[in-house]
């Protein structure tokens, strides 16, 4: 079971990249770009957005979540069917929904156009992992590590231009600035739609002679809708638990998350037991422990990004800057830019000792270190953007060389679902870690705020009855309750303030343990120094690559069809 035009290659002979290949990488690098500038820049500015469209707190989370839900689910099914069947058209049909999307959400005119934009770009989005792929496996495999670092550094890229080029859109024009977000992204995806079309001309991965409705009879239909029916209530629910309005109390939280972890054990089950060729084909787990333990590991450094990206935000935002100022987002940057000096020194390591695990076990402990600093930073906002960068220096690490040891794991052929699972897993951590984050602020602020408060404003005279008044101008500005002097607001600002940050403070600790525990499961990992070599997965060229050709292959091709069964 391997790809079309790997037969034949000298593992040893060191090959020439051509200019081809680079261009294919740098489309897989700009895709990731805008793949990242669509997850930050409608985040950062969900309240700019949600404002002028008159968007409620319930729909402005969704302006967020409307995007992830879908993309985790259809990330492994798109891999798989690209993994076997091709990738161009595949490539080329999404690039064509991101354009249609984009157009649909810049021009929106409410919220629920706009949502519907974000969902449709959501099932798009699950193309994310296969950029990962295409990048590892049209260059020589001594080269992983720097061609995710190429991909990854792109990505950064986006975030720092996401929070500083569309943060000064948006101050410049507080009612339709955020519209640039979705221009600029329709700038990105006509170059991506116009340069995978051109460029990407990839030869067949297998030789199997079937129709069109043999290969749609040959899709493991019962496996997609397990994960489907599993993953997306899951996701829904966890997604309305965060929501102050519903809470884990309500049961659109909790029937929605029962339900799809029934459907999600299901999945797993089937997939298991039932069937050994569906989307979570049992050869993933051929090169022994590597795989399922990246797959924890990843898991645990989404719910690690999901708190920076998320919880971070919130607490500058909320303690230390103007919502939305330059200040604000540009304490968001250093966890971003970090990885620029960061990336290209670790990938040179990596390349020059073929050593993954211990930079991963490094990556882990700078994340315990900085969640360690940013929970006792309290109030210190200086200090929390210090261990913000060094969050930056963990992140650098297994977002780039988990990719590389998951796709150097496991067979060439499933390189795609490969890269896919491991960004599904990625996300599925971060919805249910910021889920559980949610749930543990929200138990030490929800009725503490208000009490604390009320001990710091009675003394002053201020009347008990107007509390919720007096909170809600403190979070937004507006509806300052009659009688309400500066002194009291200095100490109901200072009350709220400290409340919050001890709320902070113990969410960040309760993920010390996982930075931990990931840690150590990196040293139990095994480096793949064996495939560190000059094969390429999936040559462009295979005359180049010193390949046989698809037609002197077409025996291993018929081999592949035999024991594919469903995908």
């Amino acid at each position: 079971m391997t790809v079309v035009g790997t037969f034949g290659q000298d593992p040893d002979k060191e090959q020439k990249i051509s200019w081809r290949v680079w261009v294919v990488v740098a489309l897989c690098a700009l895709a990731q770009m805008q793949n990242t500038f669509i997850s930050v820049a409608p985040a950062a500015a969900a309240y700019s957005i949600a404002g002028p469209l008159g968007g409620t707190t319930s729909e402005r989370i969704w302006i967020i979540q409307a995007a992830s839900v879908p993309s985790i689910a259809t990330g492994p099914i798109m891999a798989i069917i690209s993994d076997v069947y091709g990738r161009r058209y595949l490539v080329i049909g999404v690039w064509l929904i991101f354009c249609v999307t984009a157009v649909v959400s810049m021009t929106a005119k409410n919220m629920s156009t706009l949502i519907a934009g974000q969902a449709l770009s959501g099932v798009a989005m699950g193309i994310s992992g296969i950029m990962y792929s295409i990048a590892g496996e049209v260059m020589p495999s001594v080269y992983r590590a720097w061609s995710q670092t190429i991909v990854n550094v792109s990505a950064s890229t986006a975030s720092v231009f996401a929070l500083i080029a569309m943060g000064a859109a948006i101050h410049n024009d507080a009612i339709d600035g955020w519209r640039w977000i979705y221009r600029f992204l329709l700038i990105l995806n006509a170059i991506l739609l116009v340069g995978f079309t051109v460029f990407y001309h990839p030869p067949p991965r297998t030789v199997i002679k079937s129709t069109f409705f043999e290969k749609v009879k040959t899709l493991d239909w019962i496996g997609y809708f397990l994960l489907i029916s599993g993953l997306v209530p899951l996701l829904m629910g966890l997604a309305w638990s965060s929501d102050p309005t519903y809470g884990w109390h309500n049961a659109h939280s909790y029937g929605p998350v029962a339900v799809g972890c029934v459907g999600f054990i299901a999945c797993l089950i089937y997939e298991w037991k039932g069937t050994s060729t569906g989307f979570l084909d049992h050869r993933l787990f051929q090169s022994g422990r590597n795989f399922p333990l990246a797959m924890l590991l990843v898991a645990v450094e989404g719910s690690l990004f999901y708190l920076i990206n998320n919880i971070y935000p919130s607490e500058v935002n909320g303690l230390w800057a103007e919502p939305g100022s330059m200040n604000a987002n540009a304490r968001l940057l250093p966890f971003f830019l970090v990885i620029f000096a960061v990336a290209p020194i670790m990938s040179y390591y990596v390349t020059r000792t073929k050593d993954l695990k211990w930079p991963l076990c490094a990556g882990f402990i700078c994340f315990a270190v900085a969640t360690i600093g940013l929970a006792m930073s309290g109030l210190n906002g200086a200090m929390a953007t210090a261990f913000n960068g060094v969050g930056g220096i963990g992140f650098s690490a297994p977002l780039i060389l988990l990719m590389s040891l998951v796709q150097l794991s496991t067979p060439p052929l499933f390189i795609g679902v490969a890269s896919a699972l491991t960004i599904s897993v990625r996300t599925l951590g971060g919805c249910v870690g910021y889920a559980i984050a949610m749930a543990i602020y929200g138990a030490l602020t929800n009725d503490q705020v208000p009490a604390n408060i009320l001990k710091a404003v009675i003394p002053l005279g201020f009347d008990p009855i107007n509390v919720g008044a007096l909170i809600g101008f403190l979070s937004s500005g507006q509806g300052m309750p009659e009688g309400t002097t500066g002194q009291m607001l200095g100490a109901a600002s200072a009350a709220m303030k400290s409340t919050q940050a001890h709320g902070y403070k113990i969410v960040w600790f309760a993920f010390l343990p996982g930075s931990i525990i990931a840690a150590i499961g990196c040293a139990c990992l095994k480096n793949p120094r064996e495939r560190m070599n000059w094969v390429v997965d999936a040559p462009l060229n295979t005359k180049e690559a010193g390949a046989d050709t698809p037609l002197e292959a077409g025996d291993a091709g018929s081999t592949s069809q035999e024991k594919t069964g469903s995908v």
